[in-house]
């Protein structure tokens, strides 16, 4: 967390305060056609509080946290497997979002291109970045996804580490607090999932804990699978519907 050594002591109880009501949301809705394409409706929910906060300390703010929120896309910028991706904002009580809809004409190869950016990254992967979330196809009609949520390797630094980087590394676990990131499917059905299904089948959900991120937790790492049926034909349906599948 790059940001932490640039806080200082009167900004860290301020930042404190509002943390503790809740400053940071993060939602991922996908839902597969019977074509294989799929929309994706990501939603990123920023404390206004917070942002304020940080937006006015030098060399950390940076005005306005979701400024490109909108910002056009030029199709040829966009990953291997995606044809769009606009973004909205908007406001929930004190909450300030963007609202990302992604068009994804081909997930196996949007989440290839995604793995193989990660791969190239200087910074090296984070949180969720770190379970190399994957998308194969498992036969036809369906997909599997699979990865790990596991914990950022040494989040908090060295024990020794200055006052200050330590009281910024303790707002860093406020802020986790109590906090998730909700990731949801939906197809025309799911098999072999991991996260918490729905009674008619179509739809499963994992609420992953933030705090997860900087600290190892009970029940962690956390395996997010699913096998996604998102076209069958009217022999396997039938089958199903009897019992024979």
């Amino acid at each position: 967390m790059r940001w932490r050594k640039y806080l200082g002591r009167g900004t860290l109880i301020a930042v404190s305060a509002v943390l503790l009501t809740g400053c940071f949301d993060f939602a991922a809705d996908s839902t597969f056609r019977p074509d294989g394409t799929a929309q994706v409706t990501a939603e990123i929910g920023v404390s206004m509080q917070l942002a304020a906060v940080l937006a006015n300390q030098p060399r950390v703010g940076r005005g306005d946290f979701l400024a490109d929120c909108e910002k056009e896309r030029p199709a040829d910028t966009l990953p291997a497997g995606v044809t769009s991706i606009k973004g909205k904002r908007g406001q929930r009580g004190d909450m300030a979002l963007c609202t990302y809809v992604i068009e994804v004409s081909d997930p196996v190869a949007a989440a290839a291109a995604q793995q193989e950016a990660r791969a190239r990254s200087v910074s090296g992967v984070r949180g969720l970045d770190r379970s190399q979330l994957k998308i194969e196809r498992l036969r036809e009609g369906v997909y599997r996804l699979s990865g790990v949520f596991k914990p950022i390797d040494n989040p908090l630094g060295k024990p020794d580490q200055p006052g200050e980087a330590l009281a910024a590394n303790a707002v860093l676990m406020a802020m986790m607090t109590n906090r998730y990131v909700t990731l949801t499917v939906s197809a025309a059905r799911i098999e072999n999932a991991t996260g918490d299904v729905q009674a008619d089948g179509r739809k499963v959900a994992w609420k992953l804990p933030l705090m997860a991120l900087v600290k190892d937790t009970p029940g962690m790492p956390y395996e997010i699978k699913a096998d996604i049926v998102y076209a069958e034909s009217w022999t396997a349906k039938a089958k199903r519907w009897f019992g024979l599948d």
